[in-house]
């Protein structure tokens, strides 16, 4: 493993939309030094409701969330870490606020962003920024800032789900039926909504659908093809 290669710094872009095709302005921050560390939080929810008349507690999958980014960027003004000394750290991490938080005027909503390093690829958008000063000169002015910065990836609903592999394009569902099951609850088990029994028991042939043949196969096509 090759730890003495070429030094690669991470690199943190901007963009208007969420396609990540047009650049902000500006385009990209120069990250001073890379980060000790990085960390990539994965969040899956579930739904612990209980019918009515039901005392089970099982946890019900309801969706992957979107996956969360964090890291620590250092920015120190008196050039030891760059050979390029600034006068004012203030003015700069008031420049990396702008970058990160303002308004584009185009879209009225915050920017997306691209955190390239590696072999990792974040796509997201800004959650949250702190701000530590941490050296400071005899008058109290500080020369040396820490930042936190948060993300959270940025998809929309659609991508998400097919993501979590539960609503791609070109899946489709197959059920074969097991003693107790009704349309609605196996509507309810792969929609999480009762309401598309009708149009199911319709695509299967279905006479009626409250009692169902035991090993009957039952097809579920994706949910954009039975709204």
């Amino acid at each position: 493993m090759d730890f003495l290669g070429k030094l690669e710094k991470m690199k943190i872009l901007a963009f208007k939309d969420v396609a990540h095709q047009k650049p902000a302005v500006p385009a990209s921050w120069p990250v001073l030094v890379n980060p000790e560390s990085y960390a990539l939080d994965y969040k899956i929810e579930y739904n612990t409701d209980t019918a009515q008349g039901n005392d089970g507690t099982a946890a019900r999958y309801t969706r992957h969330d979107p996956e969360e980014f964090s890291c620590d960027l250092w920015f120190d003004n008196t050039g030891i870490l760059d050979n390029a000394p600034r006068p004012d750290i203030y003015v700069e991490m008031e420049d990396f606020r702008s970058f990160l938080l303002d308004i584009e005027s185009e879209t009225h909503e915050p920017r997306h962003f691209m955190i390239i390093w590696g072999k990792m690829l974040f796509k997201g958008r800004i959650t949250g920024l702190q701000i530590q000063y941490k050296l400071f000169k005899s008058d109290g002015t500080p020369i040396r800032a820490m930042a936190t910065v948060s993300f959270k990836g940025s998809f929309d609903d659609v991508l998400r789900l097919a993501k979590a592999n539960l609503l791609s394009p070109d899946l489709t569902h197959k059920k074969v039926v097991k003693a107790g099951d009704t349309l609605p609850n196996l509507c309810d088990e792969i929609y999480e909504s009762t309401r598309y029994a009708t149009q199911i028991a319709r695509l299967n042939d279905l006479d009626q659908f409250r009692k169902l043949a035991v090993g009957t196969e039952l097809y579920f096509p994706p949910l954009n093809k039975t709204e």
